[in-house]
């Protein structure tokens, strides 16, 4: 499932080969927030989750699943009327099974997911 430009869009991305900045806009109008929660809307951490793995995709350029997540973070609530826009931080370390990948959701000091995990391609 791609969420790109149903649940966000990307506004603006800052990569090297082993880190990437996404500065995502989440879409108020997206059909998700209808069921999550109707009158109040909030993000899914499903749907954090899979943003995170297509900034990964993203980053390495391959199509990736997650095979394991060591640890996985919820901190705050997000919601397109708390912070309209995120920045998600990835980084992704080579393995032999794939990429280690450890990724942040945040909003100025404010910290909405932690994630560590394994993807494979």
């Amino acid at each position: 499932m791609l969420l790109e430009n149903k649940y966000y869009q990307i506004k603006e991305m800052k990569m090297n080969q082993q880190e990437g900045i996404f500065r995502l806009r989440l879409l108020p109008d997206c059909d998700i927030y209808r069921g999550h929660f109707p009158g109040n809307p909030v993000c899914p951490g499903v749907c954090h989750i899979e943003t995170i793995k297509e900034c990964a995709m993203r980053l390495t350029g391959k199509k990736l699943s997650i095979a394991s997540v060591k640890q996985c973070r919820f901190l705050a609530m997000a919601a397109p009327s708390i912070c309209p826009e995120v920045n998600v931080t990835v980084g992704v370390c080579p393995v032999e099974e794939g990429f280690k990948v450890i990724a942040r959701i945040s909003e100025e000091a404010k910290v909405y997911v932690e994630f560590k995990g394994l993807m494979t391609v």
